[in-house]
């Protein structure tokens, strides 16, 4: 749990997270990010596994989180369709962007790095969060 929201990890995926990454997720995670929505639940896809060099998930062993879910949907398939789902998402994104050593925030509302627009293929179906 953080700030109240269940964080559920997929298979394989080792959930050690980095004491700066947790950091941010605590200022990032809560239950009211959005208005009108609220959050539950978030699905870590990756934290320091299934990747290749030069991802930060492989460079930072627990300095990078993807998250695919939000409240048991995948963002790939509702983003786009569910109201909800963007809000959450464009806000987590909005709100990481304000964390101290935020380094990568991918996803489908905007692709940043070290706060500056990145062109970096993919992310349109989950959030990649990142720490210096």
């Amino acid at each position: 749990m953080i700030n109240g929201v269940k964080i559920e990890f997929g298979p394989g995926v080792i959930n050690s997270l980095e004491e700066d990454l947790l950091a941010a997720l605590n200022d990032v995670v809560s239950g009211s990010i959005a208005t009108g929505s609220t959050l539950c639940t978030l699905y870590f896809s990756s934290v320091h596994d299934q990747h290749h060099w030069p991802s930060r998930h492989v460079q930072g062993h627990g300095k990078a989180v993807d998250i695919s879910r939000v409240n048991h949907k995948k963002i790939g398939l509702f983003y786009e369709k569910d109201s909800s789902v963007k809000r959450i998402v464009d806000a987590l994104q909005m709100k990481f962007e304000e964390c101290k050593g935020a380094r990568e925030n991918f996803g489908p509302f905007f692709k940043h790095k070290h706060g500056k627009e990145f062109l970096v293929p993919g992310h349109q179906d989950h959030i990649h969060f990142s720490v210096d």
